[in-house]
């Protein structure tokens, strides 16, 4: 187990690592003189997208704490990993052929055929493990492979002093990455398997989507498929977390200490995103 496990857990959400940084992407919330910050971040990134907005240096500066998804440092330690390994691995002789369709392994064997990868070290993943291990080794191949902001920050606010919590326990976010897809294991290699083919593609249309700043654009190219073919997946990573996350983001609207929250960019948009409940219960949403 070594960072890039790490680094993989924070690909949970599939398509938002495929984000590239640009304007408006951070946003100011408030109610009378309490106000945080909200910015939808990148988990993994290129060498190309630093330096990052100086939007997001500006509010770092502001700020008494700093809060991610979840705890990465948690995620690091020796039981976090083993509960990783006991979570995403097939134990004793169980293998993923066993435990797919045939017609699913044919399709698995034929892409990593193609794409130079070796299916004898997936063969003891679960198909959630297998899904992640694949869009990161494309991520790879496009050179958005390097530490994301999340880290960034993480590290910066470390150097500098800052408080750090995260919205989720590492377990919590072990839990859900277990359960992702289940039920659907096979629609969701194949579709993983479809999808990647048209990264590239995929995007552009998030970059600019992003560059508008247009919420309703991001919903449309990042979320509209996922929530039409896996309503569950959808869910369980986006709008069950929205929920959970909304009652501490607004407890922390109700202290004086400024916080910056970075959570992934999907996480924003829509009628069930973030930004959208927070102005539905009477606070003030703005881009910064």
């Amino acid at each position: 187990m070594n960072k890039e496990i790490i680094q993989t857990i924070l690909l949970i959400n599939l398509l938002l690592p495929y984000l590239a940084y640009a304007e408006a992407s951070l946003w100011r919330v408030s109610k009378g003189n309490n106000q945080i910050y909200i910015g939808g971040t990148v988990h993994l990134l290129g060498k190309s997208d630093y330096p990052l907005p100086d939007e997001f240096e500006q509010a770092f500066r502001e700020i008494d704490l700093l809060v991610l998804e979840a705890d990465l440092d948690a995620l690091s330690k020796p039981k976090a990993q083993a509960q990783i390994v006991r979570s995403l691995m097939y134990p004793n002789d169980t293998t993923l052929k066993d435990q797919i369709k045939p017609k699913t392994f044919k399709a698995l064997e034929r892409y990593c055929k193609a794409n130079n990868l070796t299916i004898t070290a997936m063969q003891k993943m679960k198909p959630a493990m297998v899904v992640l291990t694949l869009t990161m080794a494309e991520l790879k191949r496009l050179g958005l492979a390097d530490a994301g902001v999340d880290q960034f920050f993480l590290e910066k606010a470390k150097s500098k002093g800052k408080k750090i919590t995260g919205l989720e326990t590492a377990e919590a976010q072990i839990n859900m990455l277990e359960n992702m897809g289940k039920g659907h294991e096979n629609e969701l290699i194949l579709s993983t398997i479809k999808e990647l083919k048209k990264t590239p593609e995929f995007m552009d249309e998030m970059k600019k989507a992003w560059r508008t700043g247009n919420l309703a654009d991001l919903e449309k190219v990042g979320i509209k498929t996922m929530r039409a073919e896996f309503p569950e997946l959808n869910k369980s990573l986006l709008t069950n977390r929205n929920n959970t996350w909304l009652p501490k983001i607004k407890a922390m609207l109700a202290t004086p200490e400024r916080e910056l929250i970075l959570v992934g960019a999907l996480h924003l948009a829509g009628e069930q995103g973030v930004l959208a409940q927070l102005k539905k219960h009477g606070f003030v949403v703005e881009q910064y």
